[in-house]
């Protein structure tokens, strides 16, 4: 079984705002679940990156997974999710539970079970950032829960789209969507821009036009607001430096970073950080 675990946290503290149960990534297999329902005391998230399955629950649901999907099942909600006999697919999985995630539940999308398919697609590499650094305090584990309600509530504002589409949801063509995706998980910028416009089809100056009027920013805007997110997170759950973070994400120096932090979030990292 090819699991990597992002986490272990199956023994996680237990905070004033919840439990991180356990969360990790089945990469290129067959996940080992149960033939019949089952029924979970916490919240669960799967989300498929490659490879197909299948989804039903008691309420009669059952719909075909695809990569994109996100599926979301409530605690004590009898269902069932995974691969065909013997096929494989790559899923990023976590398993939550607490006040805080009860409290937010309906806003974050919590309480209706089954898949859903965001577009654009919440950056997968935020949320593993948000999942590998095991929390080295009480404290910091609750800023890792914060930090999960955060991409939630994110996942949750996105257009919703049908499994049946091949492409994003209303507002997005297919090339744009292609570019979010892409974007949105290079947090090193080290995928040039006008590759990602050939990779669409589109001319370069086309594409920036059309991106920035489906998105409401720029390419290059929107890559580095996700990078600053991050660098956010990594500022928030971890105690790496500001120089390693900057090495991390791709600026310059940690005093690039520092100015770009600053000018989107109105404060410094080291007062972000204290705070």
């Amino acid at each position: 079984m090819s699991i990597r675990t992002v986490v272990a946290v199956s023994d996680g503290p237990v905070t004033r705002l919840g439990r991180l149960v356990l969360a990790g990534e089945v990469i290129d297999d067959e996940p080992i679940m149960p033939s019949t329902l089952r029924v979970m005391d916490a919240y669960v998230l799967s989300i498929v990156l490659a490879g197909e399955g299948g989804y039903r629950d008691a309420g009669g649901r059952e719909e075909r997974l695809v990569p994109g999907a996100h599926t979301i099942v409530p605690p004590g909600v009898p269902h069932w999710y995974g691969t065909a006999p013997g096929e494989c697919w790559t899923e990023l999985f976590v398993v939550f539970t607490g006040p805080l995630f009860d409290s937010v539940a309906e806003l974050a999308g919590l309480t209706v079970a089954g898949p859903r398919y965001p577009r654009p697609v919440p950056s997968i590499e935020a949320l593993r950032s948000v999942l590998r650094t095991p929390p080295p305090s009480r404290r910091a584990a609750e800023h890792q829960l914060l930090a999960l309600v955060d991409w939630l509530l994110d996942a949750q504002d996105a257009e919703p789209a049908d499994a049946g589409e091949a492409g994003p949801g209303r507002d997005l063509s297919a090339e744009v969507a292609h570019a979010v995706s892409r974007l949105g998980d290079d947090l090193t910028a080290g995928v040039d821009l006008r590759t990602v416009a050939a990779e669409t089809g589109l001319t370069y100056d086309t594409f920036r036009r059309r991106f920035t009027a489906e998105v409401g920013r720029s390419p290059s805007a929107f890559r580095t607001a996700r990078r600053l997110q991050t660098a956010a997170t990594l500022l928030r759950l971890t105690d790496m430096t500001h120089r390693e973070i900057a090495r991390t994400l791709g600026f310059a120096d940690e005093f690039h970073l520092s100015r770009r932090f600053r000018t989107h979030f109105g404060v410094p990292p080291r007062d972000y950080r204290s705070s």
